[in-house]
């Protein structure tokens, strides 16, 4: 196991000049600079989120440029986001971490891990992304950020199976992940492995994780009906059916739904690991009027560039862009499903204008009910 003492004595310069460079913009500024990169709609997690963002980065300057002692300033906040799928989760995540602050970040799929690589990726290596993300700075990496997506899917709720040696053998289940992340999410000195692998003799670096921000996010389908029927459920054959409301995935939650522990261990997760979650914050499902402003200003912007680009004009006309938008609302995947419909109506007509040198404009508009494209 190699010292972090080796590296801080390599990285020190780089890391105080990249700490020093770090932007610090204001939580309102955070927020806006968020619109003008293209993010629209959930007002209150961008708030949320850049006020997060601002303390994170604020207290990494006043800890390593200023000397400030670590007790006597706010701990590290991890953050819990629960919103349905495609409502901007992950996708804040990129904008704010790695675009506006630069700092190293990473993205992980929580699903492929299991309880010390048992079976898929071992939960250390997690570290081991945000290392190489850092350069394989170790204290370039004790600042970044890490992303748990799909962190919703290691709930064990609906896995009730008891088995003889329960809790001393491997868990290959998502509540042997939640006991791994439990250490991690904590202020601990952990040996990070330098590669990946399954490895127990794999080359290790020390990392603590006392300044990594850890956000979570997940949609959590299902948590909402499980909100709702607490105290009015009853087992067997008074249970009470789930309404259509229930049944639905783009719901929106709220902080009363997010506040308390119990609801989350009714779904499948240890009480202990939601705690280490000092903020929750609740995402809402995307309305139609975010839906089409998301369209117009982000995504058919992408596609017109796009057939610029290729020396054509694109023109979409406005009720092709309201259809659009109504097949992503019953399709409850958010701003998705924005881009999978729009894509599947010009997908003949790129390949047909594409093609042709001598085309210069491509229109998509409805006749008889249908989206056509004509090509001039």
């Amino acid at each position: 196991m190699e010292p972090l003492k080796k590296y801080r004595k390599a990285g020190l310069e780089h890391f105080v000049k990249f700490v020093r460079d770090l932007p610090v913009p204001s939580p309102r500024q955070i927020f806006s600079r968020l619109e003008e990169l293209g993010y629209r709609g959930q007002e209150e997690a961008r708030r949320a989120l850049a006020l997060m963002a601002y303390r994170h980065v604020r207290r990494v300057r006043r800890i390593h440029l200023d000397g400030a002692k670590r007790e006597h300033l706010l701990s590290k906040s991890n953050t819990l986001l629960i919103g349905p799928t495609g409502c901007g989760k992950t996708y804040l995540i990129e904008l704010l971490f790695q675009q506006i602050l630069r700092l190293p970040t990473v993205i992980i799929d929580i699903t492929t891990y299991s309880e010390t690589g048992y079976v898929g990726q071992d939960p250390s290596t997690i570290l081991t992304r945000l290392l190489h993300a850092a350069d394989d700075n170790p204290l370039l990496a004790s600042i970044g950020i890490v992303c748990l997506d799909e962190f919703d899917k290691i709930a064990s709720g609906q896995n009730n199976a008891v088995f003889a040696g329960a809790g001393t053998t491997k868990d290959v289940t998502g509540m042997g992940v939640q006991r791994e992340l439990l250490k991690m999410l904590e202020s601990i000195e952990i040996p990070v492995p330098l590669e990946y692998t399954h490895s127990d003799y794999a080359p290790k670096a020390v990392m603590t994780t006392q300044d990594v921000g850890f956000v979570a996010c997940g949609a959590f389908s299902g948590l909402k009906g499980l909100i709702e029927q607490k105290g009015g459920e009853h087992i067997g054959f008074d249970r009470t059916p789930l309404s259509g409301e229930q049944e639905r995935i783009a719901v929106s939650y709220t902080e009363d739904d997010v506040m308390l522990a119990h609801n989350f261990m009714s779904y499948g997760f240890l009480p202990e690991l939601i705690g280490r979650f000092r903020r929750i914050v609740p995402f809402s499902a995307l309305t139609r009027e975010q839906l089409s402003l998301i369209l117009r200003s982000t995504l058919l912007v992408q596609y017109t560039n796009e057939f610029q680009l290729e020396g054509k004009e694109l023109v979409v006309a406005e009720n092709v862009l309201d259809r659009v938008v109504e097949e992503s609302l019953r399709k409850e995947t958010g701003a998705r499903a924005l881009e999978a419909s729009l894509m599947r109506y010009l997908e003949e007509a790129a390949f047909e204008a594409f093609s042709e040198p001598s085309a210069h404009r491509v229109s998509l508009g409805i006749r008889e009910d249908r989206i056509v494209h004509d090509i001039s």
